[in-house]
């Protein structure tokens, strides 16, 4: 008996590393895609490194500072990934979360929970206001509440500051960036859809929120019947009559994305329907390249100047998404088709 001992112990070792949940990837950087489920990807070489199944729909996902933890936004649920397990570890919370933001030192984990289903269903059949969503601030250690407060109904988006002292919530019915003291004070709003000509808001169709890496301005696409707008919310502004929004035109006729900063800060990556745009904030230059598939988000790659993009669709044939690196350019590095999966959304582990 004792003679096989040494072959089984080969063999289940074998079993292990070959099973998804915990393949190895070494010291390779690694982008987290999702769906209903999460794919690990190994940017260097394009490889399937791991898989979490899940069966709920992923809002958002983000890492802390120190890529220890990943955040888990679901249709059920706010998750946290154990990522060097590639396992579920905790539940926040057992209810729907929308959107999350985690701060740099990883102590706070901020969290848009949507209101009562059965009465935001009936208040759309009687065509009256939805109840108001739910921002709770978490404690990241230990993991627990902190302190909650009402925020719009339709916020799907929010930022903690690089210092952890504010919170930005994103309020698309309104068109404006709500500024939160952690006590879930109001301390101020700042439009960002532009005015038509005739100076009338316009209805608008707003994308996620990007901060600087400095922390000095919030990045949040735009798109109006009038074209695409990029509207830069300088938060450095010392005074309130200083002008605190900036907005520039995108120059492509489809509806943006996604968009991230780069490491530095000085070039923002946009994609749009079609499209992908590489904008140099030092030349104030937007250089667009035509794609045929639509990226939905895209995540830096830290240390690096590329970026990881995914495509719900990818493939026609295969009805599949993927995932695509690209250079600080724009130019595509290297992609790979993902057969079981159409991912929205990804993090890149620090």
């Amino acid at each position: 008996m004792k003679s096989y001992l040494p072959a089984l112990l080969v063999c289940l070792l074998t079993l292990l590393l070959a099973a998804p949940g915990y393949a190895d990837s070494g010291s390779a950087p690694t982008a987290w895609v999702s769906s209903n489920h999460i794919q690990v990807i190994d940017i260097d070489s394009g490889r399937v490194v791991g898989r979490l199944p899940l069966k709920e729909f992923v809002h958002e996902m983000q890492f802390s500072g120190d890529g220890a933890q990943l955040y888990v936004a679901t249709s059920k649920a706010l998750r946290v990934v154990d990522p060097e397990r590639m396992a579920f570890t905790e539940v926040l919370a057992s209810r729907t979360t929308k959107a999350l933001a985690v701060s740099k030192d990883g102590t706070l984990v901020a969290a848009v929970h949507p209101g009562d289903p059965g009465a935001s269903q009936q208040a759309r059949k009687a065509g009256s206001a939805l109840p108001r969503a739910t921002l709770t601030l978490y404690s990241g250690t230990p993991l627990r509440v902190l302190r909650s407060w009402p925020v719009p109904a339709m916020t799907f988006d929010v930022v903690l500051s690089p210092a952890g002292d504010k919170v930005y919530v994103l309020d698309a019915t309104g068109g404006k960036i709500d500024i939160h003291d952690l006590a879930g004070n109001l301390k101020g709003s700042v439009p960002i859809v532009p005015a038509d000509g005739q100076g009338r808001p316009q209805r608008a169709m707003l994308g996620w929120m990007a901060l600087s890496p400095d922390g000095s301005a919030l990045a949040v696409p735009v798109t109006t019947p009038a074209g695409a707008v990029l509207a830069e919310v300088d938060l450095s502004a010392k005074r309130a009559a200083e002008p605190r929004v900036k907005h520039t035109p995108l120059e492509t006729p489809g509806r943006v994305q996604g968009l991230a900063w780069n490491g530095p800060g000085d070039t923002i990556l946009i994609t749009a329907v079609g499209a992908l745009c590489h904008w140099s904030k030092r030349q104030q230059k937007q250089v667009w390249k035509s794609l045929p598939i639509n990226y939905v988000d895209v995540e830096p790659v830290p240390g690096s100047s590329d970026s990881v993009v995914v495509a719900p669709v990818f493939s026609e044939k295969n009805k599949s998404g993927g995932v695509s690196v690209v250079s600080a350019d724009g130019e595509v590095l290297r992609s790979i088709e993902l057969p079981d999966m159409s991912p929205f959304f990804v993090a890149v582990r620090p």
